[in-house]
């Protein structure tokens, strides 16, 4: 029976002939997964990485000139990974993709194709239900069969993109998270299985009924039945038990307490969040979590765990999606940053930048998040940065020689170089300004011409009067750092 048609028919899904279905009655029963599901602080921790990674927004790049790349706002590729299927939303594709990664350690993508051959869809199959066939020549990869038995369903390389973390013992599949911490997950899920027990009957006799001789069948099934009824369950437990005979009770229960549990699930708790790097306010902890280390927790977080996933994911898909698209030589994938920068670093980046002078107040502006400013697309160049000719360097410095004793002209030679050095630096930066200041001039001569063009085009008359106050105004940044630097330099 053909692939498609045997998804057809097994989940009678209309009007899908050609396409492996997302659907179907498999059940995702794999032991990896369990610690998902059943330990809380490692579904807690996955699903936040999952939720942190499916935030991803992509970016398609056209690199024909690779120094200027050329955004591409539509594409088939675009469409694609943000409508991946009829079944899941792009988010919903992307959370459970990293959570097969971090369970499981790998997951397939099995292409579905339109009518020109190209992607259409993607869907995720469960990764223990795919077999990775090794080709005759290591780590070549032959196929893949999803399935057992006479269900099995073939795919060729072409039709699976396989994800998946390095794995030292088999390089054909990936290894997860959940299989290096597997004993600490196992610690974790008996220890909340004992606590429940314990609020249940107490996860083990309080103690032991001993008679002196042997009981009959009729006496033993009595006495357990009178037993169950009048302490057995959360509502009766540790009750003092009542016994007719030579029976006796001796007390051997262990508390909570004794067990120590708190410590135990805290230890745990640490060992699942050393694993992934996660810090702890990611997670809503608050020990010892302040305003500094909590910005630096988001920081880790989108730099060292979110990041290097959806690097891993670019990389994979630029290498085996993006080629499966016609014309497709020059596009490359990328996504938004991801990574936050701190409130402190963007105001030292904004300001250091526009002292410079390779940022402009716009810019400077923007990265402060505030509205641009009508006159704030100029540099503003200190003038204390005067640029220095190589003919300079490579001229020998004069000797100046003070001692009058043994040169009479010493003095007035000395002032002499003193006066055209200091000259010189004044002509200068004095050089400097006036560029500054013509190049303010004319973009305030080039926006009073333009503005005077359009009324003439507008109404076929010249404007009777221009906005002095409004132009003045664009002089001020200049005049203020010119008076800044003279300020500076009398000092």
């Amino acid at each position: 029976m053909g692939l498609f048609k045997f998804f057809k028919q097994k989940q009678n899904i209309p009007n899908r002939q050609g396409y492996f279905n997302a659907g179907g009655d498999i059940s995702p029963s794999f032991s990896n997964s369990d610690a998902y599901i059943s330990s809380g602080w490692y579904h807690a921790v996955v699903f936040r990485i999952a939720l942190g990674c499916a935030e991803v927004k992509w970016i398609l790049e056209d690199r024909t000139t690779p120094d200027k790349p050329k955004i591409i706002y539509r594409h088939p590729i675009l469409n694609t990974l943000k409508n991946v299927n009829p079944f899941q939303t792009s988010c919903e594709f992307i959370a459970l993709n990293i959570i097969y990664w971090e369970s499981v350690g790998e997951s397939f993508w099995v292409i579905n194709r339109n009518g020109l051959n190209e992607p259409a869809e993607y869907v995720l199959p469960y990764p223990q239900k795919m077999h990775v066939i090794p080709a005759q020549y290591f780590p070549y990869v032959k196929g893949y069969v999803y399935g057992e038995g006479e269900n099995a369903i073939p795919f060729t390389t072409d039709e699976v993109i396989h994800f998946k973390y390095p794995n030292p013992s088999n390089q054909y599949r990936g290894l997860g998270q959940a299989q290096a911490i597997n004993i600490n997950l196992s610690t974790e899920k008996n220890a909340d299985k004992w606590q429940d027990q314990f609020f249940y009957n107490s996860a083990r006799p309080d103690g032991i009924i001993s008679f002196e001789y042997n009981l009959s069948d009729e006496q033993f099934d009595k006495l357990q039945r009178q037993w169950n009824q009048k302490y057995k369950g959360v509502s009766k437990a540790h009750q003092v038990a009542l016994l007719e005979g030579n029976g006796k009770y001796t007390q051997i229960q262990n508390s909570v307490k004794d067990m120590d549990f708190a410590n135990l699930k805290t230890k745990n708790r640490d060992v699942i969040l050393g694993v992934f790097g996660m810090p702890q306010s990611v997670m809503g902890i608050s020990e010892n979590v302040n305003k500094a280390n909590a910005e630096a927790g988001d920081y880790t977080f989108a730099r060292w765990i979110v990041k290097p996933r959806l690097d891993w994911m670019v990389s994979k898909l630029n290498e085996q999606l993006i080629p499966k698209f016609k014309g497709s030589e020059n596009l490359q994938l990328c996504y938004e940053e991801v990574v936050p920068e701190t409130i402190d670093q963007k105001r030292e980046l904004a300001e250091s930048g526009m002292r410079a002078g390779y940022l402009t107040i716009n810019e400077a502006r923007k990265l402060r998040g505030l509205d641009a400013l009508e006159n704030g697309d100029v540099l503003l160049v200190p003038f204390n940065l005067l640029p220095t000719k190589p003919s300079d360097l490579s001229k020998p410095k004069p000797q100046i020689d003070l001692n009058p004793e043994q040169n009479p002209n010493a003095e007035t030679e000395s002032a002499k170089d003193l006066k055209r050095m200091k000259w010189d630096n004044f002509s200068k930066r004095t050089s400097q300004e006036e560029l500054v200041f013509q190049n303010v001039f004319k973009n305030v001569f080039e926006s009073q011409r333009e503005e005077i063009l359009t009324t003439f085009k507008e109404t076929n008359h010249l404007p009777e009067s221009l906005d002095d106050e409004k132009t003045a105004k664009k002089f001020e940044p200049v005049i203020e750092l010119a008076y800044k630097d003279s300020f500076t330099s009398a000092v």
